[in-house]
């Protein structure tokens, strides 16, 4: 099923990113006006056609496309998206802006991170015309009709990340800044399981912390998450959210000078391993988060090496 009917005129459709299901969802609010939040990469661009024709839309229907920060996984299939979407404005964040519009950089970044892999597992990035850009400001808002959606700027993962707020759920539309839940349906284990995310190149888990408890005090009902689905009640994800940043501060604590890229996945698989322990969950291994934690160790070895150079 790729449609998930959450109430009120939400609804999540599974992206299949990866070519997996239960990995990351976008989010459509209907309303006198309608939102699209997250495109998924190009890679995602036919799943997202099939769920919006799944809920009787096209591309033509929205008015409105909102990312929550340009990493591939959601924002890359934006230009896409938006040639099929004549009528829509694209809102971002202030830093993220510019990257829509010219992706030349983004582009280049990915390719570092993800090298030969970036096409096959993201595809082409297609820049958008400036003038379709909606810059949203912090504490900024967006009328739908029944729906008003708050823009709030919350780096820690991204310094150009924003979440969004739904005040008739009381919901977070949280990207990657309140962790990902990891379902049973993509890890093939029995239970959910969240674990913040910390990839590459501006993780600061001092900031991740100051934006958590900024969002916490919106005292939100659920979080949507990108990758994936629900949390309800809305603590329970800022709760692991912030176990596993203190679980990194301390692993950073503990490693020598200098640490090797290879001995700080070690570290960070056997923290993952013991806390799926502590819960009650003793797993085999950690393989089905092998993706996150590659990404997240080389976010962590490059917030070693800023800190070092006093680039933070």
């Amino acid at each position: 099923m790729s449609i998930i009917d959450y109430g009120q005129g939400i609804y999540a459709i599974d992206l299949f990113e990866e070519g997996k299901p239960f990995r990351s969802s976008a989010y459509v609010i209907k309303d006198d006006q309608t939102a699209l939040i997250e495109t998924g990469s190009a890679r995602s661009h036919e799943a997202l056609l099939q769920g919006l024709k799944e809920l009787d839309l096209s591309p033509v229907d929205l008015d409105h496309i909102i990312v929550t920060h340009v990493h591939l996984d959601h924002a890359g299939g934006a230009g896409q998206m938006m040639q099929k979407s004549p009528h829509a404005l694209l809102h971002a964040h202030p830093r993220a802006a510019r990257h829509l519009i010219d992706p030349s950089k983004l582009d280049q970044g990915a390719r570092a991170v993800y090298g030969d892999h970036m096409d096959e597992m993201f595809g082409a990035l297609v820049p958008v015309d400036a003038s379709r850009v909606v810059i949203e400001d912090d504490e900024g808002t967006l009328n739908l009709g029944e729906h008003t959606l708050s823009f709030y700027h919350t780096p820690g993962h991204a310094k150009h990340h924003m979440c969004i707020v739904d005040d008739v759920t009381q919901g977070i539309f949280s990207g990657d800044m309140i962790g990902i839940r990891y379902v049973p349906g993509y890890t093939g284990w029995d239970f959910d399981y969240g674990f913040p995310t910390t990839s590459p190149v501006d993780f600061d888990p001092d900031v991740m912390l100051q934006s958590l408890d900024r969002l916490e005090a919106l005292g939100a009902h659920r979080i949507y998450h990108t990758h994936f689905g629900v949390t309800e009640p809305a603590q329970e994800a800022f709760d692991f959210s912030r176990k596993g940043v203190h679980y990194i501060n301390e692993l950073i604590k503990q490693l020598p000078e200098n640490p090797s890229y290879e001995l700080i996945y070690r570290a960070l698989s056997e923290i993952i391993a013991q806390d799926l322990k502590r819960l009650g969950h003793p797993v085999n291994n950690v393989d089905p988060l092998a993706l996150d934690i590659m990404l997240d160790s080389q976010g962590i070895l490059v917030y070693i090496q800023k800190k070092k150079d006093g680039k933070l």
